[in-house]
C-alpha cells in the first residue's frame, strides 16, 4: 500500500485536512470552518475542543483513512493555550489578536522585562507577544494560580497533537513567536521564564519541524479513525508553513499570504536578518543558520467577509461582481483597519474608513475598493519591511480571485507568482518540511505551477497616486482614533 501524509492546517478560520499520496500529490482534502468569539473587551479566543471536532468531521470526510501512514501540522501561532496533565484544554485558546491588556497595562509588564529582552529574543516587544499574556495568565485563565498541573502551549497544532501523542512539543518557528525563547540557541530564555513566573517544565518542548513528537495513541486513533502508532511530525506554525510552500525557504525569496489576516515575508541568512528588526523574525523551522522575516497585518480576506455581510452578498457573487466593474481605479478608497492594525504600525485603536463614497456605488465598486485597499495594504508592509524586489509569489485563499491577484500586480508594480492551489499552500509547505522523514519522493511536477500575472502599466500613474493618498489617509485615521480612546 502507498504512504501517505495527512497534513492539517488549523487555521484563524478553518480546519484544513490534506492528504498527500506517495508522490506528493494531493490525493483529497476537507475543510471545516472554525469560529472566534469576539469579546468587547478586546478579547478573541477560540475553544480548543472546536480544533478536535473540526479535525474529526475532516476526517471522516475523506476517504480511505486506514491508508494514512503519518500525520503533520501546521496552524495558528501566538496563541494562550492552558493544557492539564491529560493534555485537555482548561479553557479557551487566546488568540495572537487577543487585546484585552491595554497600554498602560502592557508598559507595566515590560518593565518587569530585561532590558535586552530584543537581543534575546530577535524581536522587539509586540504587545501580541505572548509572554505579557503569560504574565497575567490569571486574566486569561482564571484559576491558573491553583492548578499545578497546567501545561502552557502556543500553537493550535500543538494542543492537537500533545492529546494526539501524550507530548507536548513546539516548533521553533511558533516557539520565536512568544518572547520565552532565546533565538540564537533556540531553547526557552531562563531570564524570560523567570520574568514570566512560569516553571520551565510547564512549557513544550521546542524540536525541529521534522522531528516525530511521538506514536499516534489507540485512543485518538479511534475516534479519527486512522491507524494507531502511525508517527505524528511535530510541523510548523503557519507562517513557517505557508513560507516553505511557497517556495521561499531559501534566502532572498518573498512572498504574500491572504487568508483571514495577511501577511508579507521572506527567507534571509541569521546573519542577514540581524535582528531585532521593526519587524517580525521567525526562527526557521530546520535551519539555525536562516529566518523568516515576516510583516503581518489584521485584515485581508475578513475585509472581504464583511463586505459581504454589509451587502448581503455572497463573497464569491461579489467578488465576481468587482470583476465586472470598470478596470479603472473607482474614486472610492478603503482603509482596511477593521480591528486596529499589527504591522507596518502598531495601533489597536486605528479603524478603517471609505473615502470617496457615492450613492452611486453598488456591491461590486464596494468591493472593488476594499480589494485594492488590501493591495495597498501589501505595498505598505513590503515597503516599510524593505523585502526583496523580486517577483512576488501570491498564496492564501483570499488571493483566489483572478480580479484580486490583478489588483495587487497593479498597485505593486511588480509580476505576481499564482499558485493555482494556493489555498493548500500551507499544507504543501508542512508537506516539503516532512517528505524525507515520512518515506514519500515529491515527483517533479507535483508542486503545483505557478501562473503569472503582469501589472498593467497604463494604470501605474494613477494607482500611484491613490497609494499616496491611501498613506496620507492612514495618518488621519491614525490621529482620529486618538480622539476616540
Amino acid at each position: 500500500m502507498d504512504r501517505t501524509l495527512l497534513a492539517v492546517d488549523i487555521g484563524s478560520s478553518a480546519l484544513k485536512a490534506v492528504v498527500f499520496d506517495a508522490g506528493g500529490r494531493i490525493a483529497a482534502a476537507s475543510t471545516q470552518p472554525l469560529s472566534t468569539a469576539i469579546g468587547p473587551d478586546g478579547s478573541q479566543e477560540q475553544d480548543p475542543a472546536q480544533w478536535w471536532s473540526a479535525l474529526k468531521s475532516a476526517l471522516a470526510a475523506l476517504p480511505a483513512r486506514d491508508s494514512i501512514a503519518a500525520l503533520a501540522f501546521t496552524g495558528s501561532m501566538q496563541n494562550l493555550v492552558a493544557l492539564d496533565g491529560n493534555g485537555q484544554a482548561i479553557a479557551p485558546a487566546a488568540l495572537y489578536s487577543d487585546r484585552r491588556l491595554d497600554e498602560e497595562e502592557v508598559r507595566a509588564l515590560v518593565s518587569r522585562l530585561p532590558d535586552d529582552y530584543a537581543q534575546r529574543t530577535g524581536n522587539r516587544l509586540d504587545p501580541a507577544h505572548t509572554i505579557l499574556k503569560l504574565m497575567c495568565r490569571e486574566r486569561f485563565v482564571p484559576g491558573a494560580a491553583s492548578r499545578p498541573d497546567i501545561h502552557w502551549t502556543f500553537g493550535a497544532k500543538d494542543a492537537v497533537t500533545s492529546r494526539l501523542t501524550g507530548r507536548a512539543a513546539i516548533d521553533p518557528t511558533t516557539a520565536s513567536t512568544t518572547g520565552l525563547m532565546n533565538i540564537s540557541s533556540r531553547i526557552w530564555d531562563e531570564a524570560l521564564t523567570t520574568a514570566s513566573g512560569v516553571d520551565p517544565a510547564a512549557l513544550p518542548e521546542i524540536m525541529a519541524a521534522d522531528a516525530v513528537v511521538g506514536s499516534l495513541l489507540p485512543a485518538p486513533a479511534r475516534e479519527l479513525g486512522l491507524p494507531a502508532g502511525i508517527p505524528v511530525f511535530n510541523g510548523a506554525g503557519d507562517a513557517a508553513a505557508a513560507t516553505w510552500g511557497a517556495l521561499a525557504d531559501s534566502p532572498g525569496a518573498a512572498y504574500a499570504y491572504l487568508g483571514t489576516t495577511g501577511w508579507v515575508a521572506a527567507t534571509l541568512s541569521m546573519a542577514d536578518a540581524a535582528p531585532p528588526r521593526d519587524i517580525y523574525t521567525l526562527a526557521d523551522p530546520l535551519r539555525a543558520d536562516r529566518a523568516i522575516i515576516i510583516s503581518p497585518f489584521l485584515t485581508a480576506g475578513a475585509a472581504l467577509d464583511w463586505a459581504a455581510e454589509l451587502t448581503g452578498k455572497p463573497v464569491a457573487a461579489l467578488l465576481d461582481a468587482a470583476a465586472a466593474e470598470d478596470e479603472e481605479p473607482c474614486g472610492m478608497l478603503f482603509l482596511p483597519y477593521l480591528c486596529g492594525e499589527r504591522a507596518p504600525f502598531e495601533d489597536k485603536q486605528v479603524r478603517g474608513a471609505f473615502l470617496g463614497l457615492d450613492r452611486s456605488h453598488g456591491p461590486g465598486a464596494v468591493a472593488r475598493a476594499v480589494m485594492e485597499g488590501i493591495a495597498f495594504a501589501v505595498r505598505h508592509n513590503l515597503e516599510t519591511a524593505g523585502l526583496p524586489s523580486s517577483p512576488l509569489t501570491l498564496i492564501g485563499g483570499a488571493a483566489r480571485h483572478p480580479a484580486q491577484q490583478q489588483i495587487l500586480a497593479d498597485v505593486l508594480g511588480r509580476e505576481m507568482r499564482v499558485a493555482e492551489e494556493s489555498r493548500e499552500m500551507t499544507a504543501l509547505g508542512v508537506l516539503r518540511m516532512v517528505a524525507g522523514k515520512a518515506g514519500i519522493r515529491i515527483e517533479e511536477g507535483a508542486l503545483a505551477a505557478a501562473r503569472t500575472v503582469m501589472p498593467r502599466t497604463r494604470l501605474a500613474e494613477r494607482l500611484e497616486g491613490r497609494y499616496r493618498t491611501y498613506l496620507a489617509a492612514s495618518h488621519f485615521a491614525r490621529e482620529h482614533a486618538k480622539w476616540l480612546r
